[in-house]
């Protein structure tokens, strides 16, 4: 196995690759079968602490652009996008919350497909807290269902604090 400390680099780019290849399932399966033999399951709380580091970033960012980062502005900038890549979902929204019902992810399916949804969770789910925190440090996000652990959908909650 690897040692982290000197190929964290190469683990972080591995991670990019990983994210960026989720519509091409066979292109994902050969990075998620090149980071379990490369790196292996002692890599996944620096894998998790990468993914965290960067989603905030980004995300802090994507909401510096829209000028606002507000309920409304996480629903513009991020389910619509995931509308536009094929998920379904439908949103219960009040003043200051919404609760996301995703009954169809088509990163989900894309894990499933490959047969590794353990790795959607670490590689994909994890970012959902830090795009919050990254967007809005004053929004909470709850999740208790996630379609890519078998459950009937995700529900994502945000609400402002």
């Amino acid at each position: 196995m690897t040692d982290l400390h000197t190929e964290d680099d190469r683990l972080k780019e591995l991670v990019k690759q990983i994210h960026s290849a989720r519509p091409d399932p066979e292109r994902l399966r050969s990075l998620v079968e090149r980071y379990e033999r490369e790196f292996g399951p002692q890599a996944e709380k620096r894998v998790l602490e990468i993914i965290a580091d960067t989603i905030k970033k980004t995300w802090f960012e994507i909401a510096k652009q829209h000028g606002s980062n507000d309920i409304d502005a996480i629903l513009d900038t991020l389910w619509s996008s995931f509308e536009q890549a094929g998920g379904e979902f439908t949103v219960e929204r009040t003043e200051n919350s919404a609760q996301i019902r995703c009954t169809k992810c088509p990163i989900a399916d894309t894990y499933l497909e490959i047969g590794k949804p353990e790795h959607g969770l670490v590689f994909h789910c994890s970012t959902d807290p830090h795009i919050v925190a990254g967007f809005n440090p004053a929004m909470e996000f709850k999740i208790t269902k996630r379609l890519m652990s078998g459950d009937d959908c995700c529900d994502h909650s945000y609400y402002l604090k």
